[in-house]
């Protein structure tokens, strides 16, 4: 467009022949052109400042999300290794801290490894837990690993009670995102919503463990026992760290020394 303009200026230019006035053309339309010039490196500047606005809006925005990310994962990693700690403290176990570094990858055989084993203690049917609840057991138990099944497992069965009637039955997974508490007979009043705990009746896990809380009870007709979903205690999604239980050792009196 502008070109065509200074085509045209210029065929108007051409029919002057006064000096004087082809002189004033001349400086008018150099006026012109400068503010034209002005006008366009103006706007340049300004679209080159809004897009790299945008490029910083975008890159704060960004790092802005990664530090509140950074956050998030520092409050939740430091709450539960308080709450670990503090579970630790109470109990009458010894607990080995542990990490989680892999998973299992095969169809309805659920477990996942841990950073320690034989070197830090760490011995097969031992019990893993966090602060949330019962995790599964140990199954393999190498110098520096250990291979955990998970409750979420279908040969992991439990031997459980319901803490308020103290009723035991056994908890299994069938694949689904519950657990099914079995052998509960029909007479035994369920509660939605109630604790359901290790019995101690297995030499695997200690009583009064949290399994769960029973999320939902039905009773078919012919049947004897009742139907109980039991929701896990822990999110097995979210498990990083763990602890794996061992007895304390027990303390001679003092004067009884052999």
């Amino acid at each position: 467009m502008l070109l065509i303009f200074y085509i045209f200026l210029s065929g108007i230019m051409m029919n002057f022949s006064d000096e004087k006035s082809l002189s004033g053309v001349r400086w008018a339309f150099l006026q012109m052109v400068e503010a034209v010039d002005g006008f366009k490196e103006t706007f340049t500047i300004r679209r080159n400042l809004a897009e790299e606005n945008e490029s910083l809006k975008a890159k704060f925005f960004e790092l802005s999300q990664e530090n509140q990310e950074l956050r998030e994962m520092l409050v939740s990693e430091n709450e539960r290794l308080k709450r670990m700690l503090e579970l630790k403290e109470k109990s009458g176990y010894e607990y080995i801290a542990a990490r989680i570094i892999a998973n299992s990858t095969e169809k309805g055989f659920r477990s996942v490894i841990l950073d320690v084993g034989t070197n830090d203690g760490v011995s097969a049917k031992m019990a893993v837990i966090n602060a949330d609840g019962l995790i599964g057991k140990v199954i393999i138990a190498e110098s520096g690993q250990s291979v955990v099944q998970l409750l979420m497992d279908f040969n992991a069965n439990v031997s459980v009670k319901l803490q308020n009637s103290r009723e035991n039955g056994i908890v299994g997974w069938t694949g689904n995102s519950w657990l099914d508490l079995n052998y509960i007979p029909k007479n035994i009043p369920v509660e939605n919503g109630e604790w359901v705990v290790t019995s101690g009746l297995s030499s695997n896990y200690p009583p009064g463990l949290k399994v769960g809380y029973v999320s939902a009870v039905s009773e078919l007709q012919q049947a004897h026992f009742k139907e109980i979903r039991v929701q896990p205690a822990v999110n097995f999604n979210a498990v990083e760290e763990v602890f794996v239980m061992t007895l304390k050792p027990v303390e001679t009196p003092p004067g009884n020394e052999d």
